[in-house]
């Protein structure tokens, strides 16, 4: 029984522990023990200590802390810093975190343990600011440190259960691939706050800046649309755009009107009501446009869209709408519709030329045919996904013409700004949408990284401004954007200077890095292929190892961006949220082949199951056990929360990537899984891979209630778990299918839950 002896007496929160109600306290004493060396500052919590202490003197004050010193905790080595909470509960609570970050973020979901014991390597790079000492290497090749001997029993994993984060509270991003999902709530909050982006977070600002309350409700404004005649004349002022995008009677005659142009490739078109489109579009932008945000919402007019974009955007909108047969219906004409304007207009000999750079036809034609292939290719049929990759190349050609990386002319004015950066952030958001098709269909890159020469976008707080004066604040607040180039040469090497990037500029550029680990590990096979050596897992090599580098680089930056969250819900959007899952497969994409072996392709969940299980091998290391401990934090928290909760409360909020990635963390933990519980592992089992197996064996006794109905003794569950190598893999792939048995909007998003079922069943006729 997990008892929690110690009762807070100003609220009723309890502890099991006495440091932790100590912490806990100073949150309503506002103590603050924790004093800067170089300044008069103080604070409450160690991370804002070191937050501050890299911010403000570059991480050279030396911390004056009453408990051991702390320091910001790289991406490279968090896994290891997660692997001390594993190891013994009787240490001091130590507030370990990424850093202090606006609404508190960064809170280290491992932050009740982390003081002691094993540490994975912190090989891939030092913290900024450490000092680079050479450690001891490990018999894995890889160096390790602070090893010390400790018993692991269940009650580490209860206390470490109890400091993971629930949604009312930051944590670190790269713990997480996952989202958080808050719950129920029939109170209305108020939104996040704006915070501008002023240079180092001080304790006061940080405590304003914690995560909002737990609400169901969307962000945008929850306006339902007019039952008003078909005929009603909707104001001015209500076109504006806010949440919801009323089409008006006369739009949907004057697109009609238009569509009569097209008779020879639509002749009988049958459009929906206006109040049918209206939620087609409101459903486009509350559900797609957060995760591609390339329409600039605020000067958003429906009235002056071309045909192919009004059409293409309400039938990708129809889907985030659940309307699937309004979205076919939109399909259908939409598709045929551009198809014929880009010939006439692009393809035809009698057109005239236009400058491409400028053309707003152009630019709309191409993000009309990323809105068809972002319709068709997450669906065998009903539009199939090979219409989607058939789209890749007109797209590419028309991106091509006139030059990918020209962009129109800026004379300092907010129009002339908005169109060039509307143009930039199509070309990338597209690269990065070409990218996505390489990693789920293991097509090699239509558009390679080393073509883009443009900067990176801007700050979203900067792109949702509202009217030139509030742009012209946010822009004065912004240090401008490095090109793409620029910003990937300073990942690769260390003390570049490179401090932040925008969110969707990292976005881009984890992108960027997943297509060099593609091109890197097609390569390799290649080279092994020559030799009659070929297998999935990848072995280390310079440039792997280089990568890896540059991952640790980039997470350091994201850190610093003020509009990173992990929550999906966050005012900048959720494409942080989503660069941080885009992390963990990266990080998998260094120890396994995975896209090789997926064969996503197919659509069949057992021959998907089955080409994972016989064509993906993993090598036991320090690196695959880091990737794995990722994978399995990942999963921490819908076990905390609730399996079943969590699956029937993610659709309006993960993007497709976060189930790509989940699949892949899935079958690596179940691959390491296997390779560490087999019989007399040879070499013995590291102490890090050990407290990791048996973090893992909790966590399926904690959301498997059938196992402690089975067994009346923990230990009995454990024993029978181990007895077999494959059982515990079979069991840890079961919880991640349970997380996709809800009803989605994308066939592809059902596919992967029913290959892990299908990929559990064969681990299970193996045990």
């Amino acid at each position: 029984m997990n008892r929690k002896p110690y009762q807070c007496q100003r609220c009723p929160r309890a502890f099991a522990r006495l440091e932790h109600l100590q912490r806990h306290n100073r949150s309503h004493t506002k103590e603050k023990p924790y004093a800067c060396a170089q300044c008069p500052k103080a604070f409450t919590r160690k991370d804002l200590l070191a937050r501050h202490d890299r911010l403000s003197h570059q991480g050279t004050s030396s911390v004056n802390q009453k408990p051991h010193s702390s320091s910001p905790i790289s991406s490279a080595n968090l896994a290891s810093n997660g692997l001390n909470t594993l190891a013994s509960a009787a240490n001091h609570a130590s507030n370990h975190s990424l850093s202090s970050r606006p609404r508190g973020q960064f809170t280290n979901a491992l932050s009740a343990h982390q003081s002691s014991i094993l540490s994975l390597s912190n090989s891939a790079t030092p913290s900024v600011g450490a000092p680079t000492t050479p450690l001891p290497v490990s018999d894995f090749g890889y160096p390790l440190s602070g090893i010390t001997s400790s018993s692991y029993d269940e009650n580490d994993f209860t206390s470490f259960l109890d400091s993971v984060s629930l949604p009312s509270h930051p944590f670190s991003p790269a713990f997480q691939p996952l989202p958080l999902f808050p719950s129920l709530s029939f109170i209305p909050v108020t939104d996040y706050q704006q915070t501008p982006n002023i240079g180092p977070l001080t304790e006061t600002a940080a405590d304003s800046m914690s995560t909002p309350s737990s609400s169901v409700l969307p962000r945008h404004d929850a306006q339902l649309p007019s039952l008003q005649p078909e005929g009603f004349q909707t104001p001015a002022k209500a076109r504006q755009p806010t949440g919801f995008i009323p089409v008006t009677a006369q739009c949907r005659d004057k697109i009609f009107l238009l569509l009569a142009n097209y008779a020879n490739v639509v002749p009988n078109p049958s459009l929906p009501s206006r109040h049918a489109l209206s939620r087609c579009l409101t459903g486009y932008m509350m559900g797609f446009h957060d995760h591609y945000p390339l329409i600039h919402k605020p000067t958003l007019d429906v009235d002056s869209m071309t045909l192919p974009l009004f059409l293409s955007m309400a039938a990708l909108g129809a889907r985030y709408s659940r309307e699937p047969d309004t979205s076919m219906q939109l399909f259908q004409i939409a598709k045929p519709v551009t198809l014929e304007h880009v010939r006439r207009v692009f393809q035809s000999g009698t057109a005239p030329e236009v400058d491409a750079t400028n053309d707003i036809d152009t630019l709309e034609s191409i993000q009309s045919l990323l809105f068809l292939i972002s319709v068709s290719s997450w669906f065998i049929n009903n539009p199939p996904y090979h219409e989607a990759l058939s789209f890749q190349s007109l797209t590419a050609a028309l991106l091509r013409k006139g030059g990918f990386n020209r962009l129109p002319e800026c004379d300092g004015s907010w129009t002339s700004w908005i169109h060039r950066e509307h143009v930039k952030r199509t070309k990338l958001i597209l690269f990065c949408f070409f990218n996505i098709h390489t990693i789920v269909f293991d097509l090699p890159p239509v558009i390679l990284t080393e073509e883009i020469s443009l900067e990176l976008p801007c700050t979203e707080r900067e792109w949702q401004a509202t009217g030139p004066e509030m742009w012209q604040a946010a822009r004065s607040q912004s240090s401008g954007e490095p090109k793409i180039q620029d910003a990937l040469s300073a990942l690769f090497t260390p003390n570049s200077g490179l401090e932040r990037f925008s969110t969707l500029g990292g976005y881009v550029l984890i992108h960027a890095l997943l297509q060099d680990i593609w091109l890197t590990t097609k390569a390799s096979r290649l080279a092994l292929f020559r030799y009659n050596r070929l297998g999935s897992s990848i072995a280390s090599t310079p440039e792997l190892m280089a990568v890896e580098q540059a991952l640790e680089r980039w997470c350091q930056c994201w850190e610093r961006n003020q509009e990173s969250s992990i929550d999906p819900l966050s005012p900048h959007g959720p494409l942080s949220f989503t660069s941080a899952a885009l992390l963990r497969l990266a990080y998998i994409r260094l120890n396994a082949d995975c896209g090789s072996a997926r064969q996503l392709q197919t659509w069949d969940p057992v021959q998907i199951a089955t080409s994972l299980k016989d064509n993906l091998s993993v090598q036991r290391g320090d690196r695959l056990t880091r990737a794995a401990l990722h994978c399995a934090h990942a999963l921490s928290t819908p076990v905390k929360l609730g399996i079943g909760f969590v699956a029937h409360s993610q659709a309006a909020l993960w993007s497709n990537q976060h189930a790509l990635c989940s699949l892949e963390c899935a079958v690596l933990l179940a691959k390491w899984l296997e390779a560490v519980t087999v019989a007399n592992p040879d070499p013995v089992l590291t102490e890090q891979e050990t407290r990791l197996r048996d973090f893992v064996l909790e966590m399926v006794m904690e959301a498997s209630p059938s196992l402690s109905l089975k067994f009346s003794e923990p230990d009995g569950c454990r024993e029978w778990l181990l007895e077999k190598n494959t059982r515990l893999s079979a069991a840890v792939t079961r919880l991640w299918a349970r997380l996709f048995t809800a009803d989605y909007i994308w066939e592809m998003v059902s596919l992967i839950g029913r290959s892990l079922d299908s990929y559990a069943d064969l681990l299970e006729q193996g045990a």
